[in-house]
């Protein structure tokens, strides 16, 4: 496969991916509010709330993280790995 195409081939699944992600987020608050009594809807909006917020504050490291470990993780005796880990996990 041609680097054009996997270039075009990566921009439309992420644009299909995103447009699913869309459709679930206004499914889903409906969804939740026919199938749950009002506390339980409370409560499970509250908790997407947290978890959209840690989401953010989280930018991606926990992803980032586990990849930088691959690129250490066959040299573990010189303290770059056990570094990374000690960043990852404050």
């Amino acid at each position: 496969m041609s680097r054009l195409k996997r270039y075009v081939h990566s921009l439309a699944s992420g644009y299909v991916l995103l447009g699913a992600n869309m459709l679930f987020t206004l499914a889903s608050a409906p969804l939740a509010l026919h199938y749950l009594s009002k506390a339980e809807f409370g409560l499970w909006a509250l908790t997407s709330q947290i978890a959209g917020y840690v989401a953010l504050v989280d930018m991606g490291l926990s992803a980032s993280g586990s990849r930088i470990l691959i690129d250490y993780k066959d040299h573990r005796a010189n303290g770059d790995y056990g570094s990374v880990v000690k960043t990852g996990r404050s």
